[in-house]
């Protein structure tokens, strides 16, 4: 276990978290490596670390560690917003495919998050894993 420390707190904050695409549409695989490259962009320009992360049709799975300064809500606001932005950016004209009425949507509104403690790490990196053929390292 390594526990990160700040100015005046040391922490060890894992979090498995899912997104969903609206409607659960399955249009995730077909631009899977963009997708992942934001989710670490992202990652790398709010300090995050990402340990794990899959994504299979239409949603995808990732257990990061980010400072306490952001909350859960925070994050999960960033990462959509962001991904969101940068993807329709890129894939406009596949997404809309899947999406109608000139709405710039991807994510539903709802995601899951649990905590996650030291003796589970390695099952929930290895059950992510497991959801698709991970390229992450």
């Amino acid at each position: 276990m390594k526990i990160k420390p700040s100015a005046h707190a040391k922490t060890h904050l894992r979090y498995h978290i899912i997104f969903s695409t609206k409607y659960r549409r399955n249009c995730l695989n077909d631009i899977r490596q963009d997708v992942l490259n934001v989710f670490k962009q992202i990652a790398d320009r709010y300090g995050c670390k990402i340990f794990a992360i899959e994504l299979d049709k239409n949603h995808i799975h990732f257990l990061i560690e980010f400072s306490p300064k952001y909350s859960i809500s925070q994050i999960v606001k960033l990462f959509k917003q962001i991904s969101l932005y940068e993807i329709w950016n890129k894939h406009e004209n596949y997404l809309k495919k899947f999406y109608w009425k000139n709405k710039r949507v991807l994510w539903t509104h709802g995601y899951y998050c649990s905590t996650v403690g030291n003796i589970d790490e390695e099952k929930i990196k290895t059950y992510i894993n497991n959801q698709g053929n991970s390229s992450w390292n």
